[in-house]
């Protein structure tokens, strides 16, 4: 597949200049403010900050209470952006070579010459491609990959917040877990695996065929695929692995069944996973007092305060999406001190969440300064001087087609 050139900074300015000179935009001060503000945030290398709260307050002159939960004004105006953008280029700029489009469910711009495809991508997306390479490594059972690269400095909040995560010297272990999943494929699967096959039912032929080119009529052949994980915990791990680039901290990412929980003594550690795909998350949520859990009566993965009665209601559980609206869904981080040596201080952070969205937006949430400003608040408020040792947060996300919107806090408790 041929490598498609980019603009260069000076070809993309002088996209942003055509289009907040056009007539298309010529009444449109709050989308052309909007535009302004991200476009130029790309351009500057600075990607990582476009944020919903920041677009509000900062393009848009909403307060500093603004709260992206309560209002939806940077989603309003982010639709009508991709489609003033998209009615643009079809009609007063057919001729430009250099278009920007907003991707569905991102805030940040993508500059591409006139007749290039551009795939849309979810809201993480200036971290996707280094996540998109390590979760590659993951899924092709590479044994551990290490970066360490300079970036922008991340404001003192967050390094408070990630603690002995946040050092050159904290040799982070990033573990993902994963559930069980069946690959299907066309064909049978090579007969050197261990793993068992199956001939695929009818009722998978129709679903195959919706994303997945078909020629002719199978057979199709299942297998056991130990090494998957899904977009939001990409997304997660993106977005953590910016943080961790931009501290200097060397890292690695291993599937969970390559490194147990017996490997996380006296180690800094980021766990993905939860009770229901997790050896390692399922002992050490033992010692909070939320966890994400399967509920029976709904069949649906809920957050669930294990010290209140199985009859009572879930703590927090999703909601769908209805008419004109978005679904809701929840994160969890459980922050613990990790066993270490005398003098040492280490830390595991597990992330999860009742879909991939509320994994995503609970690691996005933990990377925020705004968040973690607000939430050090609520730990004062609380009598506490800062970030306890022990903690758990439960985070709010809004999502569209599995894409995350926006994620602010929902609550949180303090662990002995």
């Amino acid at each position: 597949m041929p490598v498609l050139a980019a603009p260069t900074s000076d070809e993309r300015r002088a996209a942003l200049r055509e289009v907040l000179d056009s007539q298309a935009f010529a009444r449109s001060e709050q989308l052309k403010n909007f535009l302004r503000y991200v476009c130029e945030l790309d351009i500057g290398g600075r990607a990582a900050e476009i944020k919903e709260y920041s677009i509000g307050v900062e393009a848009l002159g909403r307060p500093s209470s603004y709260s992206p939960a309560n209002d939806s004004s940077v989603r309003r105006r982010a639709f009508e952006l991709r489609t003033k953008l998209a009615e643009l280029y079809a009609k007063e700029l057919a001729a430009s070579p250099v278009v920007i489009e907003l991707p569905k469910g991102s805030y940040v711009p993508v500059f591409r010459f006139r007749g290039d495809s551009v795939a849309e991508v979810p809201a993480s997306r200036p971290t996707l491609a280094i996540a998109a390479a390590l979760v590659a490594g993951l899924l092709l059972g590479a044994g551990a990959m290490r970066f360490l690269a300079p970036t922008t400095v991340p404001p003192d909040i967050v390094k408070e917040a990630w603690g002995p995560l946040a050092t050159p010297q904290g040799s982070v272990l990033m573990c993902v877990a994963s559930n069980f999943h069946l690959a299907v494929r066309l064909g049978n699967f090579s007969s050197e695996s261990d793993l068992p096959t199956f001939p695929a039912p009818e009722e998978i032929y129709p679903l195959y065929q919706k994303s997945n080119p078909m020629p002719e009529r199978g057979p199709l052949f299942m297998r056991p695929a130990l090494n998957t994980t899904t977009l939001g915990v990409v997304g997660a791990i993106a977005a953590a692995s910016s943080t961790l680039r931009a501290f200097g901290a060397q890292f690695q990412i291993l599937p969970e069944r390559t490194a147990p929980l017996a490997s996380f003594r006296n180690r800094n550690v980021i766990l993905y996973g939860d009770a229901t795909s997790s050896f390692a998350a399922t002992k050490l949520l033992s010692r909070g007092r939320l966890a994400v859990v399967l509920d029976a009566a709904t069949g649906r993965l809920v957050i669930r305060d294990r010290t209140k009665p199985l009859a009572d209601p879930p703590a927090f559980s999703r909601r769908e999406a209805k008419a004109g609206d978005h679904a809701e869904v929840y994160g969890l981080l459980t922050v613990l001190p990790s066993d270490a040596e005398p003098g040492q201080q280490r830390r595991t952070l597990i992330v999860s969440g009742v879909s991939n969205v509320g994994t995503q937006g609970a690691m996005e949430f933990f990377t925020s300064p705004d968040r973690l400003t607000d939430l050090k608040g609520r730990f004062r408020r609380d009598g506490l001087a800062g970030f306890p040792t022990a903690y758990q947060v439960v985070v709010k996300c809004t999502a569209e087609d599995n894409l995350p919107l926006s994620c602010g806090y929902a609550g949180h408790v303090v662990l002995d």
